[in-house]
């Protein structure tokens, strides 16, 4: 069993027609880990064709067992081409996954996932924070940040999804009470939502 048990607070957002619309066909999880993000899809649109890539084989070990996805990969994604062509997937996602490669690494898979997609969401921190390899997973570190700046320069829409910082630090009980406010001033985040059409 993993040793920590979290969703991301998102999901609700993430599962609005302006990010994944209802006649999605084709989908690609990039970093998919247990599967959660396939699971949604079964249940709220039921693309045609969900592949999921992970690079922790235990991960991957799971998701095969649950049978959401209809393809599974393991893959390291510093720096490598993704296996796919040109705008193959209706819909790339990338959650929380960015921010655990080096910034230059991250910045080509951002490429990738632009190139194989149609449509593609990626989240990330909006501020940076160490994290220690936990769930037994040895890529948890945090290895780069990525600001709406650099996001929006790419193209994307980017959208506040966490909770709200104060003078650039999460306040506690007031950050989470006041984190909706954050959709529309991404800056004021501490996670990012980011969609590129």
């Amino acid at each position: 069993m993993p040793e920590i048990t979290w969703t991301d607070e998102f999901f609700p957002i993430l599962l609005r027609p302006r990010f994944i619309p209802y006649d999605v066909k084709s989908v690609l999880d990039v970093g998919c880990g247990r599967g959660l993000l396939g699971a949604l899809l079964r249940i709220y649109r039921d693309p045609e064709y969900i592949a999921g890539i992970d690079s922790h084989k235990p991960y991957l070990d799971f998701v095969k067992k649950m049978g959401t996805y209809n393809e599974i990969l393991e893959l390291d994604l510093g720096g490598r081409r993704l296996p796919f062509t040109d705008k193959r997937f209706d819909l790339v996602v990338c959650l929380e996954v960015i921010e655990h490669l080096r910034k230059e690494q991250g910045l080509h898979l951002i490429d990738e996932l632009q190139r194989v997609g149609k449509r593609v969401i990626l989240s990330t921190p909006g501020i940076f924070y160490e994290q220690k390899t936990y769930d037994g997973n040895p890529h948890q570190h945090h290895l780069s940040y990525y600001s709406v700046d650099e996001l929006e320069t790419r193209g994307f829409d980017v959208y506040g999804v966490g909770n709200l910082l104060v003078f650039g630090k999460p306040i506690k009980y007031i950050s989470v009470a006041l984190g909706k406010l954050t959709y529309l001033f991404p800056k004021l985040s501490d996670d990012i939502l980011a969609l590129k059409e």
